[in-house]
């Protein structure tokens, strides 16, 4: 259950970032439609709400609560770190 909200997080993560014109840029080479950035955005907002109940299943609800912030500020160093090193390789998993 942590593998998995890990993985909704970084994704929900990567998905609000490539809604951003200037991460769009970086990751697609485009920033694309209005309508599609907005798109990723929700998706992203989504996939950070879906990795809260694997959590909290895990870990019960105080602990998973906690256990979920600290998810949310692993992967987004992570993800930070990657585009600021090599956005392009963010391209497969967002198409």
């Amino acid at each position: 259950m942590n593998i998995l909200s890990l993985v909704l997080c970084f994704w929900g993560f990567a998905a609000i970032s490539a809604s951003m014109e200037r991460h769009a840029k970086d990751i697609f080479a485009a920033a694309g439609s209005l309508r599609v950035r907005r798109l990723r955005l929700v998706v992203g907002y989504v996939l950070l709400a879906l990795a809260l109940p694997p959590a909290i299943i895990a870990h019960g609800l105080s602990i998973g609560i906690a256990v979920w912030f600290g998810f949310l500020a692993i992967t987004s160093t992570a993800l930070a770190l990657i585009l600021n090193w090599r956005p392009g390789i963010l391209r497969w998993g967002l198409r």
